[in-house]
C-alpha cells in the first residue's frame, strides 16, 4: 500500500509539473512566440526571392503519384497570387513582432507555414516541420484574457515610468512543457544518431563534415589551418552537449553553462556551414523557454516582446 501511495504521489507531482498554472509560463510562451517568429521571418526572407520555384509551377514539382504518396496533391499558386501570399505571410510575422494582435496573426502564420511546407513536402526543410509543431502548440495554448490595469513596474525601474505591460497568463503550463521537451528531444535525438554512426569511434568525423557541400570560406580556412586534434575536441564537445542537454537545461544552476555552451556550438555551426545556421537560430529561440522570470520581465518592460 505504501508503494502504491508513493506512485500516486509521484503521479500527482508529474501532473502538476505538466498541467498546473504557473506565474511565469505566460511570459515564457509569449517570449518564445516572439523569438520563433523572428527566426521564421529571417528564414523565410532567405528563400522568398526564389519563392516562385517553390510555390508556383515555374519549376519542377514531383507529382503525388510518382512520389508514391509522399507528396500531397496541394495546388500551386498562380503567378499573380504569389506576391499577395508573401505580403500576408511575411506581414503577419512582422505584426507579431510589433505586438499587433499576435494571437490573430499567429493563425495566418500557421496556415502559411503549413501551405509552404506541403506545397513541396519533399523539399521542405526540418525547420519547416518542427516549426509546425511549435505553432500548433502556440495556437492551442490556453491563454487567460488580461484583466484589470497594467501591473506596476518594480521599484526603481526607469523603463516604463512606473508601469509595466500586463503580464500574459496561461491556464496551464503544458504548452511550455511540450516545447521544452521538443528541443530536448532534438538534442538527445541528434546525439543518439551520432552514436549510431561513428562519432564516438573516429576523431575526424567533424573534420570531414566541415568539408561537405555546406562548407563556408571560414570552414575551408579552418580545415587547412587547425590540427585534427582540435576538430576532435570540438566534435566531442558537441556530442557531450547534445546528450547532456536535459541535465544542463533542467538544473537551474547549470543553465548559464547550457546557454554559453549551446550558443557557442550553434554559432560555430552557423559560421562553418552555409545556411545551416538558420536551423541553429531556430533552435536557439527555444532557449527563452528556460530563462529566469526576472530576465523575461525586464525584457518585456523594454518592449522586446
Amino acid at each position: 500500500m505504501s508503494r502504491r501511495n508513493e506512485f500516486g504521489r509521484l503521479g500527482n507531482v508529474a501532473v502538476r509539473w505538466m498541467f498546473a498554472p504557473d506565474a511565469s509560463s505566460g511570459l515564457r510562451l509569449e517570449a518564445f512566440r516572439w523569438a520563433t517568429t523572428l527566426t521564421l521571418l529571417i528564414y523565410t526572407l532567405t528563400w522568398a526571392m526564389d519563392a516562385s520555384e517553390w510555390l508556383t509551377a515555374a519549376s519542377y514539382h514531383i507529382s503525388p503519384e510518382v512520389s508514391r504518396g509522399l507528396q500531397w496533391p496541394v495546388p500551386l499558386l498562380p503567378a499573380w497570387a504569389l506576391p499577395v501570399f508573401l505580403v500576408v505571410y511575411l506581414g503577419s510575422m512582422v505584426a507579431i513582432l510589433l505586438r499587433v494582435r499576435p494571437r490573430l496573426f499567429s493563425v495566418f502564420v500557421f496556415v502559411g507555414l503549413a501551405y509552404v511546407t506541403a506545397a513541396d513536402r519533399l523539399a521542405a526543410f526540418s525547420m519547416n516541420k518542427i516549426a509546425l509543431v511549435a505553432w500548433a502548440v502556440l495556437l492551442l495554448a490556453p491563454w487567460i484574457p488580461a484583466e484589470g490595469p497594467r501591473e506596476p513596474a518594480s521599484e526603481g525601474s526607469e523603463e516604463d515610468e512606473g508601469e509595466a505591460p500586463a503580464e500574459p497568463r496561461l491556464g496551464s503550463q503544458w504548452p511550455v512543457r511540450i516545447l521544452q521537451g521538443t528541443v530536448m528531444l532534438q538534442y538527445v535525438g541528434a546525439g543518439l544518431c551520432k552514436l549510431q554512426g561513428d562519432w564516438d569511434e573516429s576523431s575526424r568525423v567533424l573534420w570531414y563534415q566541415a568539408q561537405g557541400i555546406y562548407m563556408t570560406d571560414l570552414a575551408a580556412w579552418m580545415v587547412r589551418t587547425f590540427p585534427v586534434e582540435l576538430w576532435s575536441v570540438l566534435q566531442h564537445l558537441a556530442l557531450a552537449f547534445e546528450l547532456g542537454a536535459p541535465l544542463l537545461f533542467g538544473v537551474r544552476r547549470l543553465r548559464p553553462v547550457a546557454y554559453v555552451w549551446g550558443l557557442g556550438m550553434h554559432l560555430a555551426i552557423g559560421l562553418l556551414m552555409h545556411r545551416v545556421g538558420l536551423f541553429s537560430m531556430s533552435v536557439v529561440a527555444y532557449y527563452v523557454l528556460f530563462l529566469d522570470e526576472d530576465w523575461l520581465r525586464a525584457l518585456r518592460r523594454r518592449g522586446i516582446f
